[in-house]
């Protein structure tokens, strides 16, 4: 049974179960154990690279979690505050056996978590994922009992590398065929990793870029900012005059964008975008898109207008990519900004996506607007409640019936969609798509107070 892992890592308060230093440190065991069963690389030692956003309790649990590494033999390398989709490019360049990041993505400063990558650049997928949680139940806490012992071994080393320029000289190939300098944008770090990239990054290439929430101390992380706050973005643009604007989460592995007006151009609209632009170059496989069962009912009509395909999985960029893989297909994403773009990256990669755009821009010749036009949204309402428990959809009687009753009233026009997050605790996500967004917002509240009323007792 899954006790830690859950749809993008682990996720928790910092102080709580599992993110507490020990705790941390028995999971750090865990890693270095089923690293050092891997298959063996051509070289004397194992080595884990490590990176983490700029939460203020990263430095603890980063120290905690190396010294249950190189407790284990195995050697870890530092790499500092970076983008999460960095530490996918570069525990591949670096040809290191694992990569270990140490981020709650979008969620709040007092939250913090892991992601773990293979040497190929992916996420551990979920079986891989069990074998640690396994190691570290089975066998690290028998082992160790409860409080931390006085010692442990240090048989690895620990040391600290600076490489973010081979992240930048690997993005900036991104663009190397095309000119983005005539553009004016505006970009907003939400206090995060993006903060020590994309600035001089987009100052570099572009006319003028704007930074906004750009610095770091710690505690603001997404905070009104960022990925989940576009609107900030977007007001700047049409203040500004600038041709498109970019929003990233706290480890930047996600993107919203705005056009030139100020219009929200989310994951749906950006994976039109580049799947028509890859479309009309014959660079799309299989004519087929990844997407999860959150995206909006537009992007299955603009697909299937240039007789395309969309493959829908549950929530969750892991296994958008997992299904990419099995069915080797090059794009796929989230609405939430998730996007993996296979020919050239392993992961979600806000930044390289704000440049794969600019891209299109530019080699279309066309202002962001107009792209974005090959797209119609469905009105779509999201609603979270908060529960106190998960119960099985199929042990909530009043939920199911008025679920089945608002789908009926919705018939092929539109679909309701819900699911427990996976991110953040007990939090039921209520999704509905239809034509009219009265009817929707009205559907929505009626199945909301009921989930509150069955979940809430």
């Amino acid at each position: 049974m899954r006790k830690l892992f859950g749809t993008d890592g682990i996720r928790a308060k910092v102080g709580t179960y599992p993110l507490t230093e020990d705790m941390i440190f028995k999971l750090g065991k865990a890693i270095g154990i089923y690293t050092s069963r891997l298959n063996p690389r051509k070289r004397k030692r194992q080595k884990i690279s490590v990176i983490r956003d700029t939460r203020d309790s990263g430095n603890l649990l980063e120290d905690a979690l190396c010294k249950g590494i190189v407790s284990c033999d195995v050697d870890v390398v530092r790499l500092g505050i970076m983008p999460t989709a960095s530490l996918a490019y570069l525990v591949r360049k670096m040809r290191h056996d694992l990569g270990v990041v140490i981020s709650a993505s979008h969620n709040v400063a007092d939250d913090n978590g892991l992601k773990l990558f293979s040497h190929k650049g992916y996420k551990l997928f979920f079986k891989e994922e069990t074998k640690v949680e396994r190691i570290l139940f089975e066998e690290v806490i028998p082992r160790l009992g409860g409080p931390l012992p006085e010692s442990e071994p240090i048989l690895g080393k620990i040391e600290e590398q600076d490489l973010k320029n081979r992240y930048i000289d690997f993005l900036k190939k991104i663009v190397s065929d095309c000119d983005i300098s005539k553009y004016k944008i505006v970009i907003d770090c939400a206090f995060g990793a993006a903060s020590f990239i994309a600035p001089s990054l987009f100052k570099e290439l572009t006319k003028e870029s704007i930074s906004l929430n750009d610095t770091y101390d710690g505690v603001s992380i997404n905070e009104a900012c960022g990925a989940l706050h576009p609107e900030v973005v977007s007001k700047a643009v049409v203040e500004q005059k600038a041709d498109c604007g970019f929003s990233f989460d706290g480890d930047a592995d996600r993107v919203i964008a705005c056009d030139e007006r100020g219009k929200i151009i989310d994951g749906d609209f950006q994976l039109a975008i580049i799947g028509n632009f890859l479309r009309k170059r014959n660079n799309l496989r299989k004519n087929s898109i990844v997407v999860t069962q959150m995206s909006n009912l537009g992007l299955d009509m603009c697909v299937s207008q240039w007789g395309g395909k969309l493959i829908k999985t549950e929530v969750g960029d892991k296994l958008v990519l997992e299904k990419m893989l099995s069915s080797k297909l090059n794009l796929g994403g989230e609405q939430s900004g998730h996007i993996i773009p296979l020919d050239y990256t392993t992961t979600g990669d806000g930044i390289l996506t704000a440049l794969l755009i600019m891209k299109i821009m530019s080699q279309e010749n066309k202002p962001l607007s107009d792209l974005a036009k090959c797209m119609y949204k469905f009105p779509q309402i999201l609603i979270n409640v908060d529960v106190n428990s998960k119960k099985p959809f199929s042990e909530l009687p009043k939920l199911s019936k008025i679920t089945s009753k608002m789908g009926e009233r919705l018939g092929d026009s539109g679909r309701i969609y819900m699911r427990y997050s996976g991110t953040e605790s007990n939090k039921l996500r209520i999704m509905i798509e239809g034509q009219d967004q009265l009817q929707i917002k009205e559907m929505a509240e009626a199945i909301a107070n009921t989930a509150r009323e069955e979940l809430s007792a």
